[in-house]
């Protein structure tokens, strides 16, 4: 056979030598299996298989010729009945036999005869037959789980090891990959599992979401009016309606001070480049030395806004336009609703503006 190396496709004969699989053994006996004779060799092969990758180890060039064998007889699996014995000629006699196969979780010690039926043994720790068989030896439980997967099921006399991704992760491709998470303006449709990944779907209208969530799913817009408040800016996919006590308190830079809680929405849905941020922050507070991480760093940009001055958040869309980002024009957009707002005498609830905006920007536009 191509590829594989014969010496290795043998059984132990009656004396104990070694002799090749599906050939007469001591010159007379011989292994007729009418219904299966190939998957017979390949059960007997893989049982040889497994013993060399256990004592020679999966690394060795003869372990990994012998490996996709594990696989062919994996693939086979016999139908109840008629592959629960097989056919044996026997030596003594020259009789054909019909022999029973040994059940799940036993190998065959030795063949039946003409007084004595099939001798089947059990396979020891860390070994199984999964099929009625005659293999002279139980099969190695070969599958380890690697990276980012945990066992489903143990090795037992009966089955490999199965194993599965971990939470959080899901099959692809034989590898595992964490679940993505949706992005804000979107809502967990479909969680993901372990062979699937999170499906996502925008937020309906008159619903948020303002985080990345693998679980999480759009929230209510709040209503201003029931709770006695005023709403300055209607809310989008991404961020809250906003809203005011009453005219007065959006006077002399009121209005700016509403924006805290708004500005960390707008940057964490428009999504700028990391070093971006980096270079926002470093520019707004006049450090150099910046955290490296997304995460950290739009803390520290929620920060800023928490304690920043109105004539500070005013600089806001100056300091983007220093960084040659056209989300300077997004923000200026926003403080001019809330400018006008702040006018008593006007309609306080603004036109909304598109539910999901900028969903269409290029990555240039939003500085990506």
């Amino acid at each position: 056979m191509p590829g594989i190396n014969t010496t290795h496709l043998t059984t132990l004969g009656a004396e104990g030598t070694y002799m090749p699989f599906m050939m007469r053994r001591n010159g007379t006996g011989v292994y007729n299996d009418k219904t299966t004779n190939v998957q017979g060799w390949l059960m007997k092969t893989a049982a040889v298989a497994a013993s060399s990758l256990e004592t020679s180890g999966t690394g060795t060039a003869t372990g990994l010729r012998l490996f996709p064998i594990l696989v062919a007889l994996a693939a086979v699996q016999p139908s109840c009945g008629s592959l629960q014995t097989y056919q044996y000629q026997e030596p003594i006699t020259n009789k054909l036999l019909t022999c029973d196969r040994c059940p799940p979780g036993f190998h065959m010690l030795k063949d039946c005869t003409s007084a004595t039926p099939t001798v089947c043994k059990p396979c020891p720790p860390n070994h199984y037959t999964q099929y009625w068989n005659y293999l002279p030896r139980c099969l190695y439980c070969s599958t380890f789980c690697g990276e980012n997967q945990r066992v489903k099921e143990e090795c037992s006399s009966q089955n490999n090891r199965v194993c599965e991704c971990e939470e959080g992760f899901y099959s692809d491709t034989g590898f595992c990959i964490r679940h993505k998470e949706c992005p804000p303006g979107h809502w967990v449709k479909q969680r993901g599992t372990t062979e699937t990944d999170t499906e996502c779907e925008k937020c309906p209208h008159g619903y948020f979401s303002r985080n990345f969530s693998s679980s999480a799913g759009c929230a209510n817009h709040t209503d201003c009016e029931s709770l006695g408040r005023k709403t300055v800016i209607r809310g989008t996919c991404w961020h809250d309606n906003i809203c005011a006590n009453s005219c007065e308190e959006l006077k002399d830079g009121g209005e700016l001070l509403l924006f805290r809680t708004f500005l960390p929405d707008f940057f964490q849905f428009h999504e700028m480049r990391t070093s971006m941020v980096r270079k926002l922050i470093g520019t707004l507070n006049g450090e150099e030395e910046q955290p490296h991480y997304r995460g950290l760093l739009l803390n520290k940009l929620r920060d800023w806004f928490t304690d920043a001055t109105v004539e500070e958040l005013r600089s806001v869309p100056k300091v983007l336009r220093k960084l040659d980002l056209v989300l300077a024009g997004r923000l200026e957009r926003k403080m001019r609703m809330l400018n006008g707002a702040s006018d008593c005498n006007q309609n306080i609830n603004v036109t909304p503006p598109p539910h999901c905006e900028a969903e269409d920007s290029s990555p240039t536009e939003s500085g990506i």
